[in-house]
């Protein structure tokens, strides 16, 4: 009896998944034919997967991101220099940037500006410096975010930091994800609460069981990585805090990377995308005008930024769509690097698109990866991007973590965005774009010292391929809008 009501309620639940997954219209529909392969040729897997992963928190996490922006949106809106740029001044902007600001004005969470520094940021040594330094400066306020925060020496190291600018008066906050900062010991925080800062992690998986009642997602993550300093400096990219960043860890190598930094009107952008956070993880409204100084422009006219926060509690892919709209627009070139390169069919698309109308795109993606499935449903995108043009180049000499995008000497972008799915839908991201040939000029310098150490896939060496590779990157596709 016992052993049939079991048997019922699998079948019910089975049922009730398949449905779940049809009727949700905010799905990519490549997603959902996955998790609809996944049910029916792997039920029992495929069921617990959908349990853990697969459903959607769309309206609760929309109803969380209304909640946030009615007390802080109107703290950074306030600022007349952070007035929407006036997207019909032919006199401040190019078309192309006015194109993209229009896109902005409709996704972000806080408008573009200008009067913006932006500073390249080569590696984590180069990183940490500048990010010490600016701490070190301190006089009201330091946020931390990352998704990884080790607890080995580099992890201890900024966290005695933060200890001392705390016990010099200074309000310090940090929040690390769950999941990316799982290894951290429990009591690694204390000395930092002990000295009057405040920490909290952000969906705890050790609340997994919880979760799982509740019927929450576990793998809604937060892929953030941020310091602000007094609302005034900005740091974020792709580098996280620990020992492999700087290539000390034998089992990772070298350690490619890149960051930025911003001083301007754009760092209350970023500081609203923390509130956010901190909300979420802490339960603690931000919503003192001291997180939010009127803006001092590092520039005239400098930089025009846009910050783009992403994530599942968003009616649209901003990150994704900015891609888009970027490659659509490009004359000369579209030079990406990314880690983890598994595009949806419209970045795809557009970057094919430009490669045949003549426009130089080259992809530089890891040689090695710590995921044999992405590297293998990456390799299942190469042939068609090879024969629309476009030129795909693996990087060498250890592990490639940098997630940048330079588009002419137009505009270039640097985020903690990977180029996959998870990125783009399930995870929270944030990108900068950076609408200025400076910056532009002195990624695409980068990109191609990167190059020199990098060796070029071609169509000829995907035909040496042999046909288990062959089988092996088409079954990873498919998976692809999973991963």
């Amino acid at each position: 009896m016992l052993e049939t009501a079991l048997s019922l309620a699998l079948v019910v639940a089975h049922v009730a998944a398949i449905l779940a997954v049809l009727l949700d219209d905010r799905r990519q529909s490549n997603a959902t034919l996955a998790w609809l392969f996944a049910l029916v040729f792997l039920p029992v897997l495929g069921l617990l997967a959908f349990v853990l992963i697969g459903r959607t928190q769309a309206r609760r996490m929309a109803r969380r991101a209304a909640l946030v922006a009615e007390h802080l949106q109107p703290l950074v809106a306030k600022h007349s220099v952070l007035s929407r740029l006036d997207v019909s001044d032919a006199s401040r902007t190019d078309w192309r940037t006015r194109s993209m600001l229009r896109l902005g004005a409709a996704l972000a969470s806080s408008p573009a500006s200008d009067g913006n520094r932006a500073s390249l940021l080569v590696d984590a040594a180069a990183t940490y410096a500048s990010m010490r330094e600016a701490i070190l400066a301190a006089r009201v306020n330091v946020h931390v975010e990352f998704y990884v925060f080790r607890g080995d020496e580099t992890g201890r190291e900024l966290r005695d930091l933060l200890v001392e600018t705390a016990r010099r008066g200074v309000e310090v906050r940090v929040v690390c994800d769950g999941l990316g900062s799982i290894e951290l010991p429990g009591d690694f925080w204390r000395p930092l609460t002990d000295a009057g800062g405040k920490a909290a992690t952000y969906r705890p998986i050790w609340r997994r069981l919880e979760s799982l009642i509740s019927w929450k997602r576990i793998d809604f993550r937060n892929h953030r990585k941020l310091v602000i300093v007094d609302g005034r400096v900005g740091f974020t990219g792709g580098i996280n805090v620990g020992r492999e960043y700087l290539g000390l860890d034998p089992a990772h190598g070298r350690w490619r990377d890149t960051h930025l930094q911003l001083e301007g009107p754009a760092v209350l952008s970023m500081q609203l995308a923390f509130g956010e956070d901190w909300l979420v993880a802490a339960g603690e409204t931000l919503d003192s005008p001291s997180y939010f100084p009127e803006p001092e422009r590092a520039g005239d006219p400098g930089a025009v930024v846009q910050i783009l926060d992403s994530g599942p509690d968003r009616d649209f892919s901003a990150i994704s769509y900015f891609h888009v709209q970027a490659c659509a627009h490009a004359r000369h070139r579209v030079w990406i690097t990314n880690p983890y390169f598994v595009p949806n069919s419209a970045i795809r698309d557009a970057l094919a698109a430009a490669a045949l109308r003549g426009v130089d795109v080259r992809l530089l993606l890891p040689e090695r990866s710590d995921s044999p499935i992405v590297r293998l449903a990456a390799g299942a995108h190469y042939p068609r991007l090879l024969q629309a043009g476009a030129r795909v180049f693996h990087y060498a000499p250890g592990v490639l973590h940098a997630k940048t995008m330079v588009v002419d000497s137009w505009v270039a972008t640097v985020g903690s965005a990977n180029m996959d799915m998870r990125s783009f839908y399930l995870n929270f991201e944030l990108n900068a774009f950076v609408f200025e040939t400076e910056l532009a000029s002195a990624l695409a310098r980068r990109f191609e010292l990167d190059l020199e150490q990098s060796v070029e896939v071609t169509a000829a060496t995907l035909r040496r391929a042999s046909l288990p590779l062959r089988l092996a990157r088409s079954g990873a596709r498919l998976l692809s809008p999973l991963l």
